[in-house]
């Protein structure tokens, strides 16, 4: 792996001068790893190796053989200045400053540092301000309902259907990520209530309620799957037989962006049905407090930042300006002069 050319220099820690190589079980990479969902634990993995990388100028790029303890505030002080000089955006910075915080503290537990005072300041970098984009977008009704209706439609394989019309409305119903979906065990349902039990980041439990069409969706798929203990959501074979075994959140992804090309939908991520069910219920007067709660943000500010609602009221603005160009005055590329056979007078013959 080339290193990224960067104006700045980042000040490096002398690796010479780090102590004996530990066993992986005294890893603080491995710890603050072992503390993270399986999902969280492969990016962050990632975020760990580019930092090992960039502070063994290019040596190491396994995370869990570098020597975090050697840090020290005249190390990571430049750290974010010097990603955002190489390329990296500062929401991604700010993640890799997440992770080197976290895996300095698991350095700090298992009695790495000597002194107290190397770990805090080392492990005392701001995150950067940032402003990002919105991401992803919303979906329409419209669109929704033509994704239900098409899994429906499977002739094909009719119970596999019923299955994925319940999964795309409980997504969207309840505000789900993908993890908390197919965490979802029968006994997380009660349909009577209307109501979801959530298993959701950090081992949070939260409850949901869904409206009455979502909780026929999800009983029209248990009237299949049957009602024994286990995931809520399972596979189904290609006859359609139905067995009792968790999809992953990867299964999830597929099972949407097939959905979506037999649709014939613009392209969609399984978190923009969240962001839509968000923006939904903002749209619908609820306040951001109780969202935040449906959700399971830890901060209404959170909330917020899924909001495309402006964005929506942007697009209609920009509607109503008058424009100065006209589409109808645009000549085609090659169309002829009104008559080619008279060539124009050149500067010569006007000078005569």
């Amino acid at each position: 792996m080339p290193k990224p050319q960067s104006k700045f220099v980042l000040n490096l820690p002398d690796l010479q001068a780090a102590p004996p190589q530990r066993p992986e079980a005294e890893s603080p990479a491995q710890a603050y790893l072992n503390s993270l969902s399986p999902a969280g634990r492969r990016t962050q993995h990632t975020a760990l190796n580019n930092l090992a990388y960039i502070f063994s100028d290019g040596k190491i790029s396994e995370a869990l053989d570098f020597p975090w303890e050697v840090l020290r505030y005249g190390h990571t002080n430049g750290l974010a200045a010097y990603m955002v000089d190489i390329g990296y955006a500062k929401s991604t910075v700010n993640k890799h400053l997440v992770a080197l915080r976290r895996v300095l503290a698991e350095a700090y537990q298992l009695g790495l540092y000597t002194d107290h005072n190397d770990y805090f300041r080392a492990a005392n970098v701001k995150s950067l301000r940032t402003a990002p984009l919105p991401r992803g977008r919303t979906l329409k009704l419209e669109e929704l309902r033509q994704l239900t209706q098409t899994c429906l439609q499977d002739a094909h394989n009719p119970t596999l259907g019923v299955r994925d019309a319940a999964i795309i409305t409980v997504l969207y119903a309840a505000a789900l990520r993908r993890q908390e979906i197919v965490d979802l065990n029968l006994a997380d349902v009660d349909l009577k209530e209307g109501k979801l039990r959530i298993l959701g980041k950090g081992s949070k439990r939260r409850q949901v309620y869904m409206q009455p069409d979502a909780v026929s969706a999800l009983d029209a798929w248990l009237d299949i799957r049957g009602r024994q203990i286990g995931p809520l959501f399972t596979r189904v074979t290609k006859s359609g037989k139905v067995i009792l075994r968790r999809l992953t959140p990867q299964a999830i992804y597929y099972l949407l962006e097939n959905r979506q090309k037999q649709a014939g939908l613009d392209a969609f991520t399984p978190h923009d049905l969240r962001r839509t069910a968000i923006t939904d219920l903002l749209s619908a007067q609820v306040d951001v407090l109780t969202v935040s709660a449906i959700a399971g943000h830890a901060s209404a500010d959170t909330t917020r930042r899924y909001d495309r609602r402006s964005e929506e009221n942007k697009k209609a603005a920009a509607l109503k300006l008058a424009s100065p160009f006209s589409p109808e005055e645009v000549k085609p590329a090659d169309a002829q002069p009104t008559n080619p056979s008279t060539p124009a007078p050149d500067t010569e013959d006007q000078a005569q």
